[in-house]
Formats: C-alpha cells, sequence, structure tokens
C-alpha cells in the first residue's frame, strides 16, 4: 500500500500527539492492501485539517459529479438555466453503467433537477452526461479553476470514461450503446488506457481538491441559500453507503457522492457530526481486491470519526 503525504508537514502533517497516533491507526488499517490510498479531512468547526496523499492525483470516477453539481447550481443561480426545464432523453443519447435512465423508454422527460437528482443519488451516467452536455466542459473548466481546484479535470463524461477503458472510439458512430454495454460486459478494462490516467487528459481530482469544493459547498460560497440547500439535500440521498457512512453511528447525516471503477474506490462527502460538520474525501486507485479497499476505508472513515470526537471532547 502506497500512503505518502504529498503536503507540507506543518500544515497536513502529524503535528500534535493525537495526529500522530491517528495517522499510525490510518497506515495500520492500510498494511497489506495493494494501491494508493489517499485522505483529506477539513474540521468545519475548528478549522484543521487532517491529510495523508492529500495532493495525489486519482481517477474521479463518479466523484467528478459533485463539481458538476456545483457548476450546475451555479447556472441555475446566474438564471442561464431553468431547474424546472424538461429534457427528452433520446435512445441514443443512453449510457451504460450505473443508473436507471437508460432502461426507461426513449422519449421521457425529467426536469433538469431530477436529472441532477438521478446524477447524484443513484450515480445515473445518462444524468450525467446529460447535464455536462448542459453545461459545458469549457464552462465547467472555468468554475474550477475559479474555485482553485487546479488538479481537478473533467474533459469528458460517463461515456468517454467507459470508452477509453474499453478501448473504443467515443466519436466514433459504430459505439454505439450497445457496442459499449457489450464491451463493459466482455472486456476486461485496460489500466494502462485514459481512464486510468492520473493527470489532465482523463476525469481526475484530489483529495485535497474535493474536500476545498465540499467546504464551498457547505458554506455556500457562490451559491445562493437555496442552491446550497438543493445541493446538500440531494448529496445526503445518495444510496450508495458502503464506505464513509457506513461503520458511523446511526442516524448520522452524511452529504457524500462515491465513485468507483475496477481497480478504483472514492467516496468524498459532509459528515455532520454532533460536534459540528467536517468534509471528507477518500480516494484510491491500483487496487486488486476492491471488495477488501471498501471494507478498509470505511474503517479509516470510523478511526477520522473517532479521532474528531476525542478532539471536541465528545463522548459517545
Amino acid at each position: 500500500m502506497t500512503l505518502t503525504s504529498t503536503g507540507d508537514a506543518g500544515q497536513v502533517g502529524a503535528s500534535t500527539p493525537g495526529d500522530v497516533a491517528f495517522h499510525d491507526r490510518v497506515r495500520a488499517t492500510l498494511a497489506g492492501l495493494d494501491g494508493t490510498v489517499g485522505l483529506a479531512v477539513h474540521d468545519l468547526v475548528a478549522g484543521t485539517t487532517l491529510a495523508m496523499a492529500e495532493g495525489e492525483v486519482f481517477p474521479a470516477a463518479s466523484t467528478f459529479k459533485v463539481p458538476l453539481l456545483y457548476a450546475l447550481l451555479r447556472l441555475a443561480d446566474a438564471g442561464e438555466i431553468d431547474l424546472a426545464e424538461r429534457v427528452t432523453v433520446g435512445a441514443h443519447q443512453r449510457v451504460p453503467g450505473s443508473g436507471v435512465l437508460q432502461d426507461l423508454d426513449p422519449g421521457i422527460a425529467p426536469t433538469i433537477r431530477d436529472l441532477a437528482v438521478l446524477m447524484t443519488v443513484v450515480s445515473d451516467n445518462l444524468a450525467t452526461d446529460l447535464l455536462l452536455d448542459l453545461v459545458g466542459t469549457d464552462r465547467l473548466r472555468a468554475e474550477l479553476d475559479h474555485l482553485g481546484l487546479a488538479q481537478t479535470s473533467i474533459p469528458f463524461g460517463c461515456r468517454g470514461i467507459f470508452c477509453h477503458a474499453t478501448g473504443l472510439d467515443p466519436v466514433d458512430p459504430a459505439t454505439t450503446y450497445e457496442v459499449l454495454r457489450d464491451a463493459l460486459r466482455t472486456t476486461p478494462l485496460d489500466p494502462d488506457s485514459v481512464a486510468y490516467a492520473a493527470d489532465e487528459r482523463n476525469v481526475t481530482s484530489t483529495p485535497a481538491d474535493m474536500v476545498s469544493l465540499l467546504t464551498i459547498i457547505e458554506r455556500g460560497d457562490g451559491l445562493s441559500p437555496a442552491s446550497r440547500d438543493t445541493a446538500i439535500d440531494i448529496l445526503k440521498r445518495q444510496k450508495y453507503n458502503t464506505i464513509i457512512p457506513l461503520h458511523l453511528p446511526e442516524g448520522t447525516e452524511v452529504a457524500h457522492k462515491t465513485g468507483s471503477l475496477r481497480g478504483i474506490r472514492n467516496d468524498a462527502g459532509i459528515v455532520y457530526a454532533p460536534w459540528g460538520p467536517y468534509a471528507i474525501a477518500l480516494m484510491s486507485k491500483g487496487l486488486t481486491d476492491e471488495v477488501e479497499a471498501t471494507r478498509r476505508l470505511a474503517n479509516i472513515s470510523k478511526r477520522i470519526w473517532e479521532h474528531l470526537a476525542r478532539t471536541h471532547g465528545h463522548v459517545a
């Protein structure tokens, strides 16, 4: 397991006895796991940060849907789109993988807000790519630059990720929904493809960037109060809860988004603890055992909760 801090030790390293113990517990949790893991945590009450490999670039997988959601709501606030507007979904627009829209009859017309909910809550890939087309990759890049998220890159959407991973040409008319769907079922994903690249050619981010964005969303920076609440409400409805929320106390609210691909397991969100919220991002790549990695990432989330609880003097 590779787990190295890429930041200034004075800012994100283990600077207190409690932090040293926390980092030791994380390393022990990850011992023997093949792959690379990074994490970042920002306590929004104390203003403190915990991080390990926080600047490492990872394939974002579906966690890129969080910055897309933010950019979409920015457009809504600017009056450039109407979340109540309906978008007709054609058969030619279908995208395989997670989600339900691909299985519905062509011609359905969900609202833009419906698409945002589907993109986030059930990670609907078709809804995502429709919204990415609506926002535009150039506009999304401008929003990322404005936020200072220099290590986050979204040059294409879900269809592009799948095409690159299976060796198909995303702009070739012959790469139909059926062809791509069948390729995902029968073709091993290529770990040397652009879909796994840790640079601007691919959909990527870092734990630090994801935590920065989530902190911005929680604080409502750049969003109207209504849009901030919309973002949090949608993220709280997440249906995939096998990492960050899994071992947290029952009833704990978590506004988060997962992301996965072969060899990749990510989760990023805001945890609403009794002492106050904290933003957290757990990212991984190069995994040979995704099930075991998921289990250990969930345990790290629990250790983060326990560490912050002790820091705030919270007694369960």
